[in-house]
């Protein structure tokens, strides 16, 4: 319908052929009209099909879940400068100060809707390369002023039978194809400062894996946070490592403690980092901790207000 609608609206003018033959003159218009008429039929067949043509601020370069057979989804390409996406810190004060990245969200709608809606702004969140719609919920979670890290898929320990997907940095690949997997977990959304990692996992642990990719990752200003892992001692980049790690299947018993050794590390060294991996116990105890720092004399600040630059 919508290609016979515009042939309908197309006027070609009529050429006088049984009198006299061509002139290259008319020759050329007839080409013209043609070209004309093939373009407006594409036109129309790409919009009957989604509407796929033209230019577009997305480019596609992979899957969005861990699994080879995932459909290929959108991505974008991140800005030149990182550290204009901080969130402000509050003014130092004395106080011992505490930070909190809440990892591997956006792939629940669920989870990481109920983290950008319940937790205050002070708390860092962190979206999965593998989210599918990971602009969307960064810039919810920015509008809500929370900063926004980007969750980079590791090898895990136990691979390959714990398999993290086929964009995982892995300890087996050169440093060339660790490159190209940390660049298409950059481009997959704009208005991160920082990155993150699962925590304990052996590519982490190995300066020869991450060592080329502080190079490799872009302009300066991003926060590398981490829990401690060998890989990154003597980093050329900004680090925040976690004293404190709690996984998504931690008891509340468990969250308890966590919370509780973190304020203690904060008091005795002035600062402390903890990273979450979430889970509906995980979050409910961390909104109970969070709501009782005021009494215990802490401050909550966002990651990257932790972050230590490298050693000159």
């Amino acid at each position: 319908m919508a290609v016979s609608a515009i042939l309908k609206g197309v006027r070609v003018p009529r050429l006088n052929l049984r009198t006299r033959p061509m002139t290259a003159r008319a020759r050329i218009s007839a080409l013209s009209w043609a070209v004309a008429v093939i373009a407006l039929v594409a036109v129309a067949a790409s919009s009957l099909n989604g509407g796929k043509a033209g230019a577009s601020a997305f480019v596609t370069t992979g899957t969005a879940h861990a699994s080879e057979t995932a459909p290929e989804i959108e991505t974008v390409r991140p800005l030149a400068d990182p550290a204009t996406y901080r969130r402000a810190a509050p003014a130092a004060d004395g106080r011992p100060r505490v930070a909190v990245i809440v990892r591997g969200l956006g792939l629940s709608a669920r989870i990481t809707g109920g983290a950008i809606a319940d937790l205050p702004p002070d708390v860092t969140l962190a979206l999965s390369a593998y989210g599918r719609d990971l602009q969307k919920d960064a810039d919810a979670a920015r509008a809500d002023g929370h900063e926004v890290f980007l969750d980079v898929p590791v090898e895990p320990q136990g691979y390959p039978a714990n398999d993290a997907g086929p964009q995982a940095l892995l300890t087996s690949l050169s440093a060339a194809e660790n490159a190209q997997r940390l660049e298409w977990s950059m481009a997959r959304f704009t208005g991160f400062p920082g990155l993150v990692f699962a925590p304990g996992s052996p590519a982490l642990e190995s300066a020869e894996t991450m060592a080329p990719l502080f190079d490799k990752a872009g302009p300066g200003g991003l926060v590398w946070a981490h829990a401690g892992a060998k890989g990154f001692d003597g980093a050329r980049v900004e680090t925040a490592a976690a004293a404190v790690t709690l996984p998504a299947s931690a008891s509340a018993a468990d969250a308890d403690a966590a919370f509780e050794r973190l304020n203690a590390l904060a008091r005795k060294s002035g600062a402390a980092l903890i990273i979450v991996t979430p889970a509906p116990t995980t979050l409910t105890r961390l909104k109970i901790w969070i709501g009782a720092l005021e009494n215990e004399g802490i401050v909550l600040v966002p990651a990257s207000a932790l972050a230590v630059a490298p050693a000159s």
